[in-house]
């Protein structure tokens, strides 16, 4: 039965995209292609339709397909059907969700979310409703939406037979074995979308399977309410990062945008299918986790949960940080009122998004000291009473962070000399904490106070120096606009590495360093190798094809500098000087003429001469 389950979805699936493309292309179901779409043709809507009749063939076969799930079910296929025929407004929309969840919520399975019948149905339906818009909201690129709830799938099937739950197992086989058959024509470049019709009724069966093995567990209470988080994490977290972000900058949540985490991702340089297998990298990250948490025993669940949570919130505060990369925060927060200019003000100048992510990073070094001293051995009783003290702990630690200015840098600008901040906050943080614990009960040792600090210095570094980490990561990814070769090797060509690296917007990437001194040849520059001389230029290109030479360093002979342009002028080659002076202020028209010839890389085949003007 485990084989034949995803097997006939999958068949199913395969079997009858080709039927749904035809009647789509018909009944004209088409998405019309956007400026901003890999797609020019109108590519079919219908895909959904074969997903869904694969899953509740599937199920039925496997008899774990109960009236009220077919009921919901279709009652979401119509509506998304409805939408992608006549685009229907989306508070009509949302209201037909809200009854049909609702509907389900109450009728349905009922989870243990909490011990109150109306709180348990409240919670239940809000996180349904919130997984039916969530999957829709993620169908936004080629395989994408189908990559993830494969994922999902996969995890929450090995969550089933992990706690012996053959139902949920079968549901999620079926899920599984449809999404693969419909992957086939949905992989980039697709020739038909799942649609409205598939993405609604999706997210629903999704987020009911994430529930129920998310009730399996018997370890702890907790996997009931972060199984099903962790499962849906992807979508969930576009959700929010979207709902943010819009807020934020008063756009109005319901309004198609280009800020969703793949639509970022794209804008970082990655192509459409790096973008797709990023996303389907988190999702399997977080669904792994998810597996684990439920084998995982309490107390060891209890000290994991907090770095998961830092890991997966440093994902979210990257995505919406670079909403601000257009328009810096302050200024945004001049001309927004209300609830936007709240979120900038108190996200943004009174950094209280950092300090919340500080309520997980803090117990993430407590604990994490407490089971390096221990050798990863902790019983219940033991963490019982590190609960007890965390709220001290993180009392003084907030104080030491506030008297050594943790929350006065900008994270993306963050750098090594931030680093010393770190330490002075790390360090004052385990004073504060012995003090502390000769007034009020703190489980500590000396040791444990110094892996304490020692922890707390490298997360704070590693959280406040991620945007930069994660951008470079993207960027080492990204399809570069052009490949830059540095002239020089001195203080004047890491100054240009760093400036021309640190570009945002558009994407370049530094292929190394070119200089007549034979002393430097092989070294790095900037974590770049100097490849050679003037002489080398042939070679070098022949080998990295570079786009442009970026002269870096003064002086420079008159046949050296003939030299250069006769190879740019040979292979076509944009040659450009970077140069960092400081002028006094004189006329405004001069400085105003000076600052806007900063731009060191400018348009262009000629020459061009940057100057950084402080």
């Amino acid at each position: 039965m485990f084989a034949a389950v995803p097997a006939i979805s999958f068949a199913v699936a395969a079997l009858s995209v080709p039927l749904c493309k035809w009647l789509a292309t018909r009944l004209r179901i088409i998405a019309e292609p956007y400026s901003d779409s890999c797609h020019r043709m109108p590519t079919p809507l219908m895909g959904g339709a074969a997903i869904v009749g694969a899953i509740l063939i599937a199920m039925a076969f496997a008899r774990t397909l109960p009236a009220w799930l077919l009921a919901g079910v279709a009652g979401l296929f119509v509506v998304g059907l409805v939408d992608d025929a006549i685009v229907l407004r989306p508070r009509h929309k949302l209201i037909a969700q809200i009854v049909i969840v609702g509907l389900m919520a109450v009728l349905g399975r009922h989870f243990h979310l909490a011990p109150w019948s109306w709180l348990n149905v409240a919670l239940a339906g809000f996180f349904l409703l919130s997984t039916v818009n969530a999957v829709n909201l993620i169908d936004g690129l080629d395989g994408l939406a189908a990559g993830v709830g494969i994922l999902i799938a996969a995890a929450a099937t090995a969550i089933a037979m992990i706690h012996g739950d053959t139902l949920a197992a079968y549901q999620a086989l079926a899920v599984g074995g449809a999404l693969a058959g419909f992957m086939f024509y949905n992989f980039h470049p697709a020739s038909i979308f799942m649609g409205d019709c598939g993405a609604l009724p999706l997210g629903l069966i999704l987020g009911l399977i994430a529930l129920r093995v998310g009730d399996l567990a018997g370890n702890s209470r907790l996997p009931r309410y972060v199984v099903p988080i962790l499962l849906m994490l992807v979508p969930l977290l576009d959700t929010a990062i979207v709902c943010v972000s819009r807020m934020a900058t008063g756009r109005p949540i319901s309004r198609r945008g280009l800020d969703h985490s793949h639509h970022r991702l794209l804008s970082l340089g990655l192509s459409d299918r790096r973008a797709v297998m990023m996303c389907w990298s988190v999702a399997a990250i977080a669904a792994s986790c998810a597996v684990v948490l439920t084998v995982l025993p309490h107390a060891y669940l209890l000290a994991t949960l907090p770095m998961i949570v830092v890991a997966f919130a440093l994902m979210g505060l990257f995505m919406i940080d670079l909403t601000f990369d257009s328009i810096a925060p302050g200024a945004a927060s001049g001309y927004r009122q209300g609830l936007a200019g709240f979120i900038l003000t108190y996200s943004y100048k009174r950094r209280v998004a950092e300090a919340l992510l500080d309520a997980a990073l803090i117990p993430a070094a407590y604990f994490g000291a407490f089971l390096l001293r221990l050798d990863f051995f902790i019983d219940d009783g033991r963490m019982m009473s590190l609960l007890h003290s965390v709220p001290a702990v993180m009392a003084v630690t907030y104080v030491a962070f506030l008297v050594a200015g943790i929350y006065r840098g900008i994270w993306r600008y963050a750098s090594v000399s931030d680093v010393i901040r770190f330490a002075n906050g790390a360090v004052l943080a385990g004073t504060l904490v012995v003090v502390a614990s000769l007034v009020v009960p703190i489980a500590l040792s000396g040791s444990v106070a110094a892996l304490y600090v020692i922890l707390l210095f490298n997360l704070l570094v590693a959280s406040r120096m991620s945007f930069r980490a994660l951008r470079k990561g993207v960027a080492l990814l990204a399809a570069p606009h052009e490949r830059v070769l540095i002239v020089g090797a001195g203080e004047l060509a890491e100054a240009a590495a760093r400036y021309i690296t640190a570009v945002r917007g558009r994407r370049f990437k530094l292929i190394g360093f070119v200089d007549d001194d034979s002393f430097t040849i092989g070294k790095l520059v900037h974590g770049r190798r100097v490849m050679g001389t003037l002489e080398d230029l042939d070679r070098i290109y022949a080998e990295q094809q570079f786009s442009q030479v970026l002269v870096a360093t003064e002086p420079i002979p008159r046949e050296r500098m003939a030299l250069l342009w006769d190879f740019a002028s040979r292979r076509h080659l944009a040659m450009r000087r970077f140069s960092i002076r400081v002028n006094d202020m004189g006329v405004a028209a001069e400085a105003l003429a000076e600052t806007e010839a900063a731009d060191v890389i400018a348009a262009g085949p000629q020459a061009a001469h940057g100057q950084i003007v402080a």
